[in-house]
C-alpha cells in the first residue's frame, strides 16, 4: 500500500503539510491517524494535483466543442470559433451558477412536496408553524381563512407554480419580497427573473456553443439567475422548511469529532435537506428501536449531524429535532469521522458527498447509502430515496441497517479525538427579534451609536486550498474584535462552532462595543443562522434593517462574505449577494482572471449598477480592514460615527 500511495505522489507526507492541513485539533489529529494507516484522504489526493492547471484556474479553457478545448495564451487570443477570453470566462461563470440554482431549487421542491403530503394526512409530518404559514400565505394573496391543512396546500401548490414558471413570467415571491429600491434596479437592468427552471434552462442554452458571446448579457443573466435562486432557493426553502419543521428558536448543542459516543449506535446525517434526518431522529427514540440497539449491546442509538443537514437539526433541537447529538464538522471531515471507527451508517443527501466517503467506509465496517434520488455514488448499492409518505419505514429500516453495521464494528479500530465544543445556536429572523423585544430598534440604536460597527455574513463553504477553516476562523475573529457583529451559515458555521466562537463566553474575544451588547443578551458574537439555504434568512433580515431605517440595502453597513467557497451553489449565493446591492468578500480567487472585462466587471462596474461587488482577499486579515472600510464608508454616508 505504502509503494502504491508513493507513486501517486501521496505516500510520504511532510510533516508542514500535517500542521497546515487544518485549523482544527481534531482533523489534524485524524489526519495523521488516517496516514499512520496508509489511508489516502482529501488532503492528500489535494497535494496531489499540484500544480493544477492555470487555464482552468483563470477560467479561460473551453471545451464545450469539439474544436477544443481551446487555451486563451499569447500566441492564441481566441479561440478557435472567436470566443475571447471573457466569452469563455462568462459562459463558465453562469454556468457554475445555473448548476448551484438547480440543484437548491431541487431541495425547494422536496420540501414544497412533503408540506403538502403533510397537509393532506400522507405522512406523519406536523405542520410546527402555523403562524409563518398564515402571514406568508397572506403576503402571496392566498385566502387566509381556510384551514392550516388548505392553506399548506395552497401555498404549497403556489411555490410549485412559481418553479415551474415561464421566464417571462416574473417571479411573483421576488415581487413581494424583494425591497422596492431592488425592484427598480432589477427592472432597470432587465434582471427581474421568472420561474427558476425557466431561468436555468434558458442559462444552459445561453451558455451553448455561439448563441450568447457578449460577456456583459452573461453576467447581467447570471445576476438574474442569482436573484431567482435567492428568493426561491433559499427564501422559499428556508420558508416552508420553518412552516413544516419549525422555526428555528434558542437552542445549546455541541460540535467536533468529540462529541462521538463510542458505546452507542451513531448514525450521521449528511448534506442539506433535513426530512429524512428529522424521520430517522425519530425513529432511533422509538422503544422498537431501542430495544434492539441494547441487544446488540449498544448503550443507545445516536443521530449525529456532518455539513448543513446537521445544522439545520441543530437549529431546531428545542423543537423538531428533540434529541439531536450535535454537529462533526463540515464537508471536509466526513473521511475523517469514518475513520474514527465509530459510525455505522452514513446517508447521504443532496450534495457535498464525495466519493473518498465510500473509499474510507470500506476500510471500516461503515454503511453508506443514499437517500436523495439525484443522490449516487459508484459502490454504493443501497438507495432508500426519501418519500414522504413512507418516510417513517424507510426511516425505521435505516435504524435497523444502522443497528446491523453496529454489530460488525471492530472496537479496537475505534478512535475518537477528544475535542468538542458547546454551542449556542436556534438564530433566526424571529428569535433576533424577540430577544431585541420583538424589534430590529436595539441593534439598529447600537448601530447608530457604534457600539456595533456593522454586520458581516460570513457564510458559505470551506476548501482544500486553504488550510482548512482557517479564513473562515480568522476572518471572524477579526471581525468581531472591530466591533462588527458576525452572523454564519454553511458549512463555515461548523467551522466556527468547533472552534468556540458560538458560545456566549466568546463574547470575550470581540471589541469593546459588541462584548457589551453581547453580554447583555447573552449571546455570542458569531450568531449561527444554520445551513447554507439559511444564507436566505441573512437576506430577510438586511431587508427588514434597510426598510426600518428607509434606505435600500445597499446604503447598510453590512456585507457578505465567502471566505473559503466551494461549488456551484456558493456562486449563486454569491450572485444574489452583488445583486443584492451588497459587497461580496471572496475567496479562493475566482475562475475570472484571465478576463480583464469580466474581472473588471464583478470588481468594479457592476457596483454603480446594483450597488454590490465583489472584493477577492486571499489574506483575512487585509479582508477584514477591506471590509471594515466599507462599513465605514457606508456608516459616513448615513452620517454615524466612524
Amino acid at each position: 500500500m505504502v509503494d502504491i500511495l508513493n507513486k501517486l505522489g501521496i505516500g510520504n507526507r511532510k510533516e508542514n503539510e500535517k500542521e497546515n492541513a487544518s485549523v482544527h485539533k481534531s482533523t489534524l489529529e485524524m489526519y495523521e491517524r488516517t496516514g499512520k494507516m496508509n489511508i489516502p484522504t482529501i488532503f492528500d489526493r489535494y497535494n496531489a494535483q499540484q500544480p493544477q492547471c492555470t487555464y482552468g484556474a483563470q477560467g479561460i479553457c473551453c471545451q464545450l466543442c469539439s474544436h477544443g478545448p481551446c487555451r486563451i495564451t499569447n500566441k492564441a487570443t481566441v479561440g478557435i470559433c472567436g470566443a475571447t477570453a471573457d466569452v469563455i470566462a462568462a459562459r463558465n461563470f453562469l454556468r457554475l451558477t445555473a448548476g448551484g440554482s438547480a440543484a437548491y431549487t431541487h431541495h425547494l421542491e422536496m420540501i414544497a412536496k412533503t408540506l403538502k403530503a403533510t397537509a393532506q394526512g400522507k405522512t406523519t409530518f406536523k405542520i410546527q408553524d402555523p403562524g409563518k404559514l398564515k402571514s406568508v400565505a397572506g403576503a402571496l394573496g392566498l385566502d387566509t381563512n381556510k384551514s392550516t391543512e388548505d392553506l399548506a396546500i395552497a401555498l404549497a401548490d403556489a411555490v410549485l407554480s412559481e418553479v415551474k414558471k415561464s421566464a417571462d413570467e416574473p417571479l411573483l415571491l421576488v415581487e413581494k419580497f424583494a425591497p422596492k429600491t431592488r425592484l427598480e434596479v432589477w427592472k432597470k437592468l432587465g434582471i427581474m427573473p421568472g420561474g427558476t427552471y425557466a431561468e436555468v434552462g434558458d442559462a444552459m442554452t445561453k451558455t451553448l456553443t455561439s448563441i450568447d458571446t457578449d460577456p456583459v448579457d452573461l453576467l447581467l443573466t447570471t445576476l438574474k439567475v442569482g436573484i431567482a435562486t435567492g428568493y426561491m432557493g433559499l427564501v422559499a426553502t428556508i420558508t416552508l422548511q420553518d412552516i413544516l419543521l419549525g422555526t428555528p428558536t434558542p437552542t445549546t448543542s455541541s460540535a467536533d469529532l468529540g462529541i462521538i459516543d463510542p458505546k452507542a449506535v451513531n448514525i450521521v446525517a449528511h448534506g442539506h435537506v433535513p426530512l429524512m434526518a428529522t424521520a430517522v431522529l425519530r425513529a432511533t427514540q422509538s422503544s422498537e428501536m431501542q430495544k434492539l440497539a441494547k441487544e446488540a449491546g449498544a448503550s443507545d442509538i445516536k443521530l449525529l449531524g456532518s455539513m448543513c443537514t446537521g445544522q439545520e437539526l441543530m437549529q431546531r433541537s428545542a423543537t423538531s429535532a428533540k434529541g439531536f447529538a450535535g454537529q462533526t464538522g463540515n464537508w471536509i471531515n466526513q473521511e475523517y469521522l469514518i475513520a474514527t471507527g465509530a459510525i455505522d451508517l452514513v446517508m447521504m443527501d443532496l450534495n457535498c458527498s464525495t466519493p473518498g466517503l465510500k473509499n474510507m467506509a470500506d476500510h471500516f465496517h461503515t454503511r453508506v447509502i443514499s437517500v436523495d434520488k439525484l443522490v449516487r455514488m459508484a459502490g454504493v448499492t443501497d438507495h432508500l430515496d426519501f418519500n414522504p409518505e413512507k418516510a417513517d419505514e424507510q426511516a425505521m429500516q435505516i435504524v435497523k441497517m444502522s443497528i446491523d453495521a453496529y454489530k460488525m464494528r471492530d472496537k479496537s479500530k475505534v478512535h475518537i479525538p477528544k475535542y468538542k465544543s458547546e454551542v449556542m445556536a436556534g438564530f433566526s429572523v424571529e428569535s433576533c427579534k424577540a430577544a431585541l423585544g420583538g424589534t430590529w430598534n436595539p441593534l439598529i440604536d447600537a448601530i447608530k451609536a457604534g457600539s456595533v460597527k456593522g454586520i458581516v455574513a460570513v457564510v458559505g463553504c470551506t476548501t482544500a486550498k486553504t488550510k482548512h477553516d482557517t479564513v473562515s476562523v480568522k476572518l471572524s475573529r477579526e471581525l468581531i474584535k472591530r466591533n462588527i457583529l458576525v452572523i454564519n451559515a454553511g458549512c463555515v458555521s461548523s467551522a466556527i462552532q468547533i472552534e468556540g466562537l458560538m458560545k456566549p463566553e466568546a463574547a470575550d474575544q470581540a471589541g469593546e462595543g459588541l462584548k457589551a451588547v453581547c453580554r447583555s443578551l447573552h449571546i455570542p458574537p458569531c450568531l449561527n443562522y444554520g445551513s447554507c439555504v439559511d444564507i436566505g434568512r441573512i437576506g430577510v433580515a438586511v431587508t427588514e434593517i434597510a426598510a426600518a431605517l428607509g434606505v435600500d440595502p445597499s446604503a447598510l453597513p453590512v456585507a457578505a462574505s465567502a471566505p473559503e467557497y466551494l461549488e456551484q451553489k456558493a456562486v449563486a449565493d454569491g450572485a444574489f449577494a452583488v445583486a443584492f446591492g451588497l459587497l461580496l468578500h471572496l475567496a479562493p480567487v475566482p475562475p475570472v482572471t484571465g478576463a480583464p472585462l469580466v474581472a473588471k466587471v464583478l470588481t468594479n462596474d457592476v457596483e454603480s449598477l446594483t450597488g454590490g461587488k465583489v472584493l477577492v482577499e486571499l489574506d483575512p486579515v487585509k479582508a477584514a480592514d477591506a471590509i471594515e472600510a466599507h462599513i465605514n464608508t457606508k456608516r459616513k454616508a448615513l452620517g454615524l460615527p466612524v
